[in-house]
């Protein structure tokens, strides 16, 4: 038996106990088939690689293929409670264009199989509702503010309908009336992360860096940056590791480049000739010893074209490969020395043909990993020979409770309180480094050189590499953050002459102790990635404001402003003071990194501190009788992201209706919106309800 179908016997014997608690049922359900294609060719975030840029793009084809069966079940459960009834829904389905898990059934996303199963029933005063069910608290149109009861599935980015992208979980839903006319409602259910794609699945027990959900079409930036293979970091530690082994063996022989090196028999990097000496220092002072290379050192500067110079193909032919037949991004990205055939952004890898100085080394605007460690110093990489990675999920597993009370004046003002104390559902990432007994090792850096070490004790006064073990491992743990949650809502109708009623609305969150990525550009130009890579607890305070009104004939014309406040924003400048040693400062951005956006090729994309949305959103019967609808919701993201969804419903008869969306995605491409102008895509149909 699958363990879909385990689960879900388990399910349902849990909640239906009772022999009887089917009797006289009523079924009833819908068939839905949806096929989706691009409408815009080129390559996806996350499935470009270094080494041909076509193997991957696509152009217009089809990228989804699903069917589903919706079954609901609902009758009475008397023998549970007098009164009592009961309902379930099943969800079966199938996508032979999906990838990887999206291709079927799975739990605790939009295509679990037991979407909701529960009980209805009074108990003195309290309506109950126990079960696996969806509880929704907000209303915004095209984003979720207070409606945080359940997760979501953002594995289709939010092109799915709210009630589908809902995921429903366990829990116990109580509400009773009071004096005033108003109502309490109080939650206790199980605690669930939002699904994200590329983000939710552990690496192997054999750290075989790779993610289930590699060719979604909705992979954003952040999530590629953490387990994208050129890109992410999963894939880019154990390709370090092995160009720090590489460096640590003396591999790197300038005397079987050119006679002019001054004799140098070899380049052990590891020695101390060359242990202070960083990366820029490096492409500088050792990179190449031919005219060109000479002149920009004599001058002053730096021989810049550092994927020319490390094995990449890209120099003239008079500039000798500087790592020749051993280059830094063969050694990386083997696949079997741990690489990815040759797909990981080591060095500069993300433009094709370079050969010019200013695209291959640039440290002002980094594109590629070494550019961010230019400040590194040789001996750092001692830190990170065969450094292998891992990615660990440590799933939400509290119990979330809330408690809302709502009420309304008797000049018609509507309004709600809210309070819910909850793991968050939207995970963060923790990083650090084990040995292979899985103990934790501490990184910190030296106050001579900067040169950044791995010991295994707090104190940082035990060398790790003096050991036998000798291997590091840099694991990211995704976790859910404990946070608190204070909210409300409100909505009133005013009339107008020239408008007719106008309902203005409004939703208010403050949440407390949320995680926020923070980078620092300093230590990171050092190599110390602890430091570089971190998460910290801050406070936020997100509203929505908005107006509906009915224009034309019957149309409803909703508009929305937006705003997410983080009130513990960073943006600041490290410096790291070397001044005593006689070596040069480094200084770096230190600020709140945007968890969508950020990427390498971005400069790990800084957040705003008050990110502001618009939105406007149009629905209008159409038809002799009115029998279909159109809808349009349109997007602004500050900094330029759009998103547009046009739908319509089409009913052919009672039972049948036809269905057709455009989603179209543009602008910035370092916006939320803007990165996934690639995944745009035209979806049509067919529903039958029986």
């Amino acid at each position: 038996m699958k363990k879909t179908n385990i689960t879900l016997s388990i399910a349902l014997a849990a909640v239906f106990s009772a022999s009887t608690a089917f009797a006289e049922a009523e079924v009833t359900g819908k068939i839905v088939h949806e096929s989706a294609k691009f409408t815009t060719s080129g390559i996806g975030i996350g499935a470009a690689t270094t080494s041909t840029q076509t193997a991957n793009s696509h152009g217009k084809d089809v990228m989804k293929t699903e069917t589903s069966a919706r079954i609901f079940i609902d009758g009475d459960a008397e023998a549970m409670q007098e009164g009592a009834t009961y309902h379930v829904e099943l969800n079966l389905m199938r996508d032979s264009k999906g990838v990887g898990k999206y291709d079927g059934n799975e739990s605790y996303t939009q295509r679990d199989a037991l979407r909701e199963a529960y009980v209805d029933a009074e108990v003195n005063d309290f309506s109950i509702r126990a079960g696996k069910q969806q509880v929704v608290w907000g209303t915004a149109d095209g984003m979720k503010l207070l409606d945080t009861i359940n997760p979501t599935d953002y594995s289709e980015m939010a092109q799915n309908q709210m009630e589908d992208s809902r995921m429903p979980v366990w829990m116990i839903n109580a509400e009773t009336e009071v004096a005033d006319g108003g109502s309490f409602q109080l939650i206790v259910s199980e605690a669930k992360g939002n699904k994200i794609a590329g983000m939710g699945t552990a690496s192997s027990a054999a750290l075989t860096h790779t993610n289930g959900d590699a060719g979604n079409a909705f992979i954003m930036k952040g999530a590629d940056t953490l387990t994208g293979k050129v890109h992410g970091f999963m894939n880019m530690a154990p390709a370090l590791g092995k160009v720090a082994t590489f460096f640590a063996s003396g591999g790197m022989n300038l005397a079987s480049i050119t006679a002019t090196n001054g004799g140098s028999t070899g380049m052990q990097i590891l020695a101390s000739t060359y242990a202070d000496d960083t990366v820029a220092e490096f492409v500088g002072d050792y990179a190449l010893n031919t005219a060109a290379g000479a002149a920009a050192t004599a001058a002053g500067g730096s021989y810049t074209d550092f994927r020319s110079l490390c094995g990449n193909g890209q120099g003239a032919s008079g500039d000798q490969q500087l790592c020749d037949a051993y280059g830094l991004d063969t050694v990386a990205e083997t696949g079997n020395q741990g690489g990815n055939s040759s797909v990981t952004n080591l060095i500069d890898a993300n433009t094709s043909g370079v050969s010019n100085a200013a695209a291959g080394w640039d440290v002002t605007n980094p594109t590629s990993l070494f550019e961010y460690l230019d400040q590194a110093t040789f001996g750092t990489f001692a830190a990170f020979v065969n450094m292998d990675s891992k990615y660990v999920v440590e799933e939400a597993s509290g119990v979330n409770t809330g408690l809302k009370y709502k009420g309304s004046t008797q000049d018609g003002l509507n309004y709600s309180f809210n309070y819910l104390n909850h793991d968050d559902a939207m995970p963060y990432v923790d990083m650090s480094f084990q040995n292979t007994s899985g103990a934790d090792l501490y990184m910190g850096r030296s106050s001579v050189n900067n040169t950044v070490t791995l010991y295994n004790d707090s104190a940082k006064t035990d060398a790790h590499y003096v050991n036998d073990d000798g291997i590091a491992t840099m694991v990211m743990t995704e976790k859910h953050a404990r946070i608190n949650s204070l909210g409300g809502s409100f909505d009133t109708a005013v009339e107008t002459l020239e408008l007719g009623p106008v309902v203005l609305r409004g939703e208010f969150l403050y949440d407390r102790d949320v995680m926020t990525p923070i980078v620092d550009r300093a230590e990171l130009r050092v190599g110390n990635a602890l430091a570089a890579m971190t998460s910290n607890k801050g406070d936020r305070f997100s509203y929505v404001l908005g107006a509906d009104i009915t224009a034309l004939t019957n149309m409803m014309v909703s508009a929305q402003i937006i705003q997410i406040r983080n009130l513990d924003y960073i943006d600041t400048t490290t410096t790291i003071d070397a001044s005593q040693t006689g070596i040069t400062d480094v200084t770096g951005a230190r600020y709140t990194a945007d968890s969508a956006t950020m990427h390498m090729t971005n400069g790990l994309n800084k957040a705003e501190e008050n990110k502001e949305f618009y939105s406007l959103f149009l629905s209008k019967p159409f038809g002799a009788s009115g029998e279909h609808r159109w809808n349009n919701i349109f997007m602004f993201e500050e900094n330029g992201g759009k998103w547009n969804r046009l739908d319509a419903e089409f009913s052919i008869d009672d039972d049948t209706q036809a269905t057709v969306e455009y989603n179209k995605y543009w602008g910035d491409a370092n916006t939320q919106f803007g990165q996934l102008e690639k995944s745009s895509n035209i979806q049509v149909g067919v529903k039958y309800s029986f």
